[in-house]
């Protein structure tokens, strides 16, 4: 089969569109044809050696995100069947994932991390990370729920997300940002997207700004930091008084200074997410498909074309990066 398989040392020029051997299922995983993959942060900043820690194996297929069809009848799955990889390795034995935190799993990580992932045309799958995709949700949704959308529904959940609170969403329009902005709304809560795109009010957003262009009496019950250290004195001057921050992302750095006496003395909180569990990807596919999510696409690329792909990533564009399999 064809792979864009990455080598040492990292870049987007140690990576080749090339023949690799075809995956073997062991007997507890499925072999899926895969329809579409994405790129996002996780795939980009392990291509471009941002992320050094655990990747594995070495020559490496990166891939966070990936649907397909399955290739053989496995257990109740059934061949032909449309499914979504939950992108988490876990063993199901250490404490937190007994506990239903597998996202935490101290003897895993994220598949196409500390794993091949799904920039391939066919991957070998754990029957206990796939889910069937409902028709109504289209591929490009679908495969934009394993990252996007659950990370944002984690980070709500953790950050006590409800009807009548108000929500201040930093990079409203990326991967996550459209997903945190259409769950706010849908939540019933009031949603204050930041960012320089005007069509984030189509995904619930009730009022939209620039980042330097936030009002200065604008504060908010709940603020969602995905960008990084680059906004998070702004995050935090429009955070209400026993509210909480929720941080996720490191895209524009992963070190910041804070001032210890504004967190008690306001007694706001601080909340790291990451990813979801099992049970949160299954409570997004029933959310997608009852309240039809969507993302916005900017371009779509054979998989062949990686080249233009990253290009395009790095450029101002209004909405995702996917990959197919078909020219």
């Amino acid at each position: 089969m064809k792979a864009l398989v990455l080598r040492k040392p990292l870049g987007v020029e140690n990576l080749k569109f090339e023949d690799v051997p075809d995956p073997v299922p062991r007997d507890d995983e499925v072999l899926v044809k895969v329809l579409m993959s994405g790129l996002n942060p996780v795939d980009y900043g392990l291509i471009n050696g941002r992320i050094i820690y655990n990747v594995n194996p070495m020559p490496h297929i990166p891939g966070a995100e990936a649907i397909g069809t399955v290739m053989k009848d496995h257990g109740t799955f059934r061949e032909g069947d449309r499914v979504v990889i939950y992108n988490r390795v876990y063993d199901g034995t250490c404490p937190k994932c007994l506990s239903g935190n597998e996202h935490l799993c101290v003897n895993g990580g994220i598949w196409s991390v500390v794993s091949n992932g799904g920039y391939s045309e066919m991957v070998a799958v754990k029957s206990s990370n796939l889910f069937p995709i409902p028709g109504s949700i289209s591929n490009e949704v679908a495969v934009s729920l394993p990252v996007g959308a659950l990370t944002a529904y984690r980070a709500l959940k953790r950050s006590g997300a409800e009807a009548g609170k108000k929500l201040l969403v930093y990079g409203a329009s990326g991967n996550t940002g459209i997903f945190l902005t259409q769950l706010g709304n849908i939540m019933g809560m009031e949603v204050h997207a930041v960012t320089r795109k005007n069509w984030t009010e189509k995904f619930g957003s009730h009022k939209t700004y620039a980042a330097d262009r936030i009002p200065e009496d604008l504060k908010a019950d709940i603020v969602v930091n995905s960008i990084g250290s680059s906004f998070w004195n702004s995050a935090i001057s429009h955070l209400e008084s026993s509210g909480t921050l929720v941080t996720f992302g490191v895209q524009t750095g992963k070190e910041a200074a804070i001032d210890i006496s504004q967190i008690y003395s306001r007694e706001f909180s601080i909340v790291g997410s990451t990813g979801g569990t099992r049970k949160d990807f299954h409570e997004v596919i029933e959310i997608a498909e009852k309240f039809k999510l969507k993302v916005n696409v900017s371009d779509t690329f054979y998989m062949g074309d990686y080249v233009k792909a990253m290009k395009r990533y790095e450029e101002i564009r209004d909405g995702r990066i996917l990959f197919t399999n078909n020219r």
